[in-house]
């Protein structure tokens, strides 16, 4: 049995990640499903949060500079393999 969980983000940010989903040939419900997954087997966040970035690197899109890239960003993420299967 599966059940809805809903979430409020601002419209932009919906298109940016529905591209991205898209782009990478997922559908946005699939990839949260992803995510909640590994948060769960991982009992944490896939990435690290911090409060200040190292660089100054800024993301292009919604979060108008707010986020930055990792250092291990482009890192493969072999820990997903078995959910993209």
């Amino acid at each position: 049995m599966s059940v809805q969980v809903s979430t409020r983000i601002d419209e932009e940010t919906k298109k940016e990640l529905d591209v991205v989903c898209r782009n990478i040939g997922l559908t946005t419900s699939a990839a949260l499903g992803m995510l909640v997954k590994f948060l769960i087997k991982h009992n944490g966040i896939p990435f690290p949060v911090i409060s200040k970035p190292k660089e100054n690197k800024p993301i292009r899109g919604s979060g108008k500079g707010l986020f930055w890239i990792a250092e291990d960003f482009d890192e493969p993420l072999e820990d997903f393999q078995e959910y993209m299967e």
